[in-house]
């Protein structure tokens, strides 16, 4: 009989310019617009006969496991891959005599609390996966916006919809977001541009986020809402047009000056956003030579990235290494979410007479 393994990866973004204004109240409101670039770090999942009955659920880089027990009663601690199951009941495999049980099994590229959106990667990737096998079509926006709500509204995780998007769509794209259907703008079709910005971007891995990253999005969004920042919304947002301009046009160096500048933007919607230690690593970075730089997500640790000249860029790696940031090599890709599939070998399927 054969038996497949399905599998799935939904690739992790870097964020340039717009972040903050995707997020509820602000982008209903007023309208946000986001440009970002997906990246060749992933997340990735796959769906395999088990022999052991039932649906475990295995992530390899959190060393965590669930089963489930009953309906959406699960018996470990990995809510994201649960709440994807639960939302979708529809599409979870058939059980089977041949085939009594199923695992997942997941993992990412990049370490929780990254900034690069590896949760929402994560998401898509199971919704990916759980499409795939269950042999069905889907609209991409209602991809994006059901990965929202399970984030969002199901687990209540704060936060926007630009990393739900990117890894739908993939690609350097200005995202537009309002009351209605969200647009989705792709920037640059001539791949010079995102060739010669690759070779002068740098991104590295300050430390984990994760424990601050749900009180940040709770206080920039209470600022916004109490009036102290809308003005900085506003801004952030007006960078979004002139940095996609900067992109179609090569002027590279512009662009890497305009992180600066959104930079210094970005960090009036909250205290908390840039720490003592981003301070520290962003002081050092302009020393050795970069046109500017940001954290890649909302703030506060995991990821940042530096634009600077092409023959400074080993300076800066050195400079950043010495300082213990884990510089990490990457590449722009254009594709969002994939999935396939391919016969388990004969020791990986589950068939009993």
């Amino acid at each position: 009989m054969s038996v497949k393994i399905y599998k799935a990866r939904a690739p992790m973004r870097i964020g340039f310019f717009g972040g903050g204004t995707d997020v509820s109240p602000y982008a209903e409101e007023y309208g946000g617009k986001v440009l970002n670039c997906t990246i060749n770090l992933y997340v990735r999942c796959m769906l395999s006969a088990s022999a052991e009955p039932g649906l475990i659920i295995r992530s390899l880089d959190l060393q965590e496991v669930s089963r489930q027990v009953s309906g959406r009663a699960w018996d470990g601690r990995l809510p994201l891959p649960q709440a994807v199951l639960d939302a979708i009941p529809h599409l979870r495999p058939a059980f089977t005599p041949a085939r009594p049980g199923y695992k997942i099994t997941m993992f990412s590229d990049a370490p929780p609390g990254s900034g690069l959106g590896s949760s929402s990667a994560l998401v898509v990737s199971m919704l990916k996966l759980l499409y795939a096998v269950a042999g069905e079509s889907y609209d991409p926006h209602d991809l994006a916006e059901l990965a929202y709500r399970i984030e969002r509204t199901d687990l209540g995780i704060p936060g926007g919809r630009q990393d739900q998007y990117a890894a739908v769509f993939g690609g350097m794209c200005v995202y537009h977001f309002g009351a209605g259907r969200v647009i989705v703008e792709p920037v640059v079709m001539d791949p010079t541009a995102l060739l010669e910005l690759e070779s002068c971007l740098i991104i590295g891995y300050i430390g984990d986020r994760q424990l601050l990253r749900r009180h940040l999005m709770e206080d920039q969004v209470q600022r916004l809402m109490k009036g102290d920042t809308l003005r900085y919304h506003d801004e952030t947002k007006a960078f979004v047009d002139q940095a996609a301009r900067y992109l179609r046009e090569l002027r590279i160096a512009d662009f890497g000056r305009l992180l600066h500048d959104a930079w210094e933007v970005k960090k009036s919607f909250s205290p908390h956003i840039a720490p003592p230690i981003v301070e520290e690593v962003y002081a050092l970075a302009l020393r050795h030579g970069a046109w500017g730089g940001k954290i890649t997500g909302a703030g506060g640790g995991g990821f940042m990235v530096f634009a600077c000249p092409f023959d400074r860029r080993l300076e800066l790696e050195r400079a950043l290494t010495g300082a213990g940031v884990v510089v990490r090599p990457f590449s722009f890709v254009s594709h969002g979410v994939q999935s396939w599939a391919v016969e388990a070998a004969p020791s990986e399927r589950t068939v009993t007479g």
